[in-house]
């Protein structure tokens, strides 16, 4: 009982926790000042969210529990991609962004300008951003080879709605309705296989 509880727990509560968390995500400044303003939260953010991204990988993980075979292996060892990749993307994006911009904070104009000109593309378009790639597209195949194998042990079709993966970033705002979805079909005391 204990064990189902916790389960739900990830499940169900990790989504909602990142959608919630999604909803205050700093928005992209378009002034060196507000960047700066925003450096804490936006580390802060990114301290709160890898441990989350672990988490969301986990109730991956945990959706083809006691299930065998080629699709679920692939699904597995998508999402340890995902976990990787994307937290690593996370806290160096993320996290090193706002601890610079934080840093700017107290120096004069012209410095916080420099500092804001050195970071402001970094989650974007940068090296760094192949990490979020790679995690993203580990995302996808995750979520879609967990949603076939769960469907192959006899889940109901309505299942693969969490291959519903959103923009393939897993922030809870996009994908969250179709994991949901598919939950629904796998919750209420059902078991496959």
């Amino acid at each position: 009982m204990e064990r189902l509880v916790l389960r739900r727990v990830v499940l169900l509560g990790t989504p909602l926790a990142l959608a919630i968390l999604a909803i205050f995500h700093p928005e992209r400044p378009s002034r060196a000042s507000e960047a700066v303003e925003q450096g804490v939260w936006f580390m802060w953010f990114h301290f709160i969210q890898v441990p989350l991204i672990g988490l969301i990988a986990l109730a991956v993980y945990l959706l083809t529990d006691g299930l065998e075979g080629r699709v679920v292996s692939v699904s597995r060892w998508a999402i340890a991609v995902f976990a990787v990749f994307f937290s690593a993307y996370d806290a160096a994006a993320g996290i090193g962004t706002g601890y610079a911009l934080r840093n700017a904070q107290g120096l004069p104009a012209g410095a916080q300008e420099a500092i804001y000109e050195a970071v402001k593309d970094m989650p974007g378009l940068s090296l760094i951003f192949g990490l979020s790639i790679v995690g993203s597209g580990a995302w996808v195949v995750a979520l879609i080879a967990a949603a076939i194998a769960l469907r192959r042990a006899g889940a109901p079709p309505r299942t693969l709605h969490l291959a519903d993966t959103g923009r393939g970033v897993p922030d809870g705002r996009a994908s969250l309705p179709g994991w949901h979805a598919g939950l629904r079909e796998l919750l209420p005391g059902r078991r496959v296989a």
